[in-house]
């Protein structure tokens, strides 16, 4: 009888580690389902945006409306704060062809950012032949629904003294979902109990 049951258990005990380990497995690379949300602080016009995704990080964007110098600073001051896409047009642009059709899905589209039918998303400075410090962002605008450009340009060009809708994001801290305790804990359970079961029933064979 020995030696009927001793091939079963070794077979039976490599595929109960083997669905242990996939178990595990699909255990440690659980991640969270974070769902977008937009707040408004009264019909049509939008406030804030959560877990807004850009080139795979994921930020919470609220709005302004006040002079870039206000906000960030003069970019030549060693207290110049970045706007978060700051030298990087390429993502400067993303972001806003990441907002505009989440804009234009809502039913109904809102009309309003912060009170304001367009924001903006500064990049890069430029200084003009006249010395003046002039502001290049992307833009998302509203006319009937919301676009990536105002009038024929993908660019705006404001002052750093100019009041303008500017979008502040600001990064969300990454962390490592653990599932549940209880939930792992019957999983596991489960398969053991499966197992078991096999192997009384191998052994009475």
């Amino acid at each position: 009888m020995f030696n009927s049951i001793y091939p079963f258990s070794v077979s039976a005990t490599a595929k109960i580690s083997s669905i242990i380990s996939i178990v595990v497995a699909i255990a440690a690379t659980a991640t969270p389902v974070t769902a977008l949300q937009l707040f408004y602080s009264s019909p049509g016009n939008v406030s804030k945006i959560e877990d807004f995704i850009v080139d795979g990080i994921t930020y919470d964007v609220t709005f302004k409306n006040d002079t870039f110098f206000n906000i960030f600073g003069n970019p030549n001051n060693t207290d110049f704060l970045k706007p978060t896409f700051w030298d990087n047009q390429n993502l400067a642009k993303t972001a806003v062809n990441n907002l505009v059709p989440l804009l234009n899905n809502q039913k109904p589209v809102p009309t309003q950012v912060n009170n304001s039918p367009s924001v903006l998303f500064p990049y890069r400075g430029v200084v003009a032949s006249n010395g003046n410090l002039f502001l290049v962002s992307k833009v998302s605008s509203y006319i009937t629904q919301w676009n990536d450009f105002q009038g024929e340009s993908q660019d705006i060009f404001t002052q750093g003294n100019t009041i303008a809708n500017y979008a502040i994001f600001t990064p969300k801290t990454a962390t490592k979902t653990i599932p549940e305790p209880q939930v792992s804990a019957g999983i596991l359970g489960t398969v053991f109990i499966i197992a078991a079961n096999r192997f009384k029933r191998k052994v009475r064979e």
